[in-house]
């Protein structure tokens, strides 16, 4: 059985973590082919966005202990963590828009991907931890996606206490955006796909790379990159068919039929 799953539905990229009876832990296999995954899919005209979804009861629980309680040698141990930290940078700037499909359990790098990703759509019943001070370690490689997402107020005493969390406190603090009974949490998922396939494919990636651009920047700073995208995006094809099919009361020709 192979650790990734790869599934088109419709307009979305479904890359579906599959080791169930392990609690889809992120191996060094399944971090490869995820990074090789979400990179492709840059290519796919019909892929408007991905969504990264755990097989079974549980999202991610995070590293394979198995794995990593073997490695003593420290350019593996360092290899790792390159793996997992190339795998979240290449989710941040990917052009298509990343969905975390959360149930179960988000726990230390399963939190991390949610962390990563564009939006996180959570079962109610869902948990989330950064368990890693609990045996010994910390959450490292995640941990500046997971300053980027909650912010440092709320980062530290999670990565500190090490303690669970549900998804209404997730949702709450800005690491969830949907919380969804666990039997509407495919539907809530299509719904927010949907919404992104009214989206123009450029101006989705303009807006991923945007924000990379400014974070950080002052105003002063900031003002040659916004204005500057202001011009392009307006002058665009993309730009200018949104804007002709608004006046001319039609859909613009990237939106799927109402």
């Amino acid at each position: 059985m192979d650790d990734l799953r790869i599934e088109q539905r419709g307009a979305a990229r479904w890359l579906i973590l599959n080791r169930p009876e392990k609690r889809n832990p992120l191996s060094r296999n399944l971090l490869r082919a995820l990074h090789g995954a979400v990179e492709t899919a840059a290519s796919y005209d019909d892929t408007r966005c991905l969504v990264l979804a755990g097989a079974g009861p549980v999202f991610c629980a995070g590293a394979d202990l198995a794995e990593a309680v073997q490695a003593d040698d420290p350019a593996i141990l360092a290899a790792d963590g390159e793996l997992l930290s190339r795998l979240l940078q290449t989710i941040v700037e990917s052009p298509k828009p990343v969905i975390a499909r959360v149930q179960g359990a988000a726990l230390a790098g399963g939190f991390g991907l949610a962390a990563a990703a564009d939006v996180v759509v959570a079962a109610s019943d869902a948990r989330f931890a950064l368990t890693e001070v609990r045996i010994g370690l910390v959450p490292a490689v995640i941990g500046p996606y997971v300053l980027r997402a909650l912010g440092t107020r709320q980062a530290i005493p999670r990565m500190l206490l090490g303690s669970a969390f549900g998804a209404e406190e997730a949702l709450r603090i800005g690491l969830a955006h949907r919380v969804v009974e666990p039997n509407a949490l495919d539907a809530a998922v299509d719904a927010v796909v949907e919404d992104l396939s009214r989206g123009a494919p450029g101006a989705l990636a303009a807006v991923k790379r945007f924000v990379g651009e400014v974070e950080g920047l002052d105003f002063d700073e900031a003002r040659e990159v916004t204005v500057g995208l202001y011009a392009e995006r307006r002058r665009s094809a993309e730009g200018q068919e949104g804007m002709r099919s608004f006046l001319e009361k039609r859909r613009p020709r990237w939106a799927p039929e109402a």
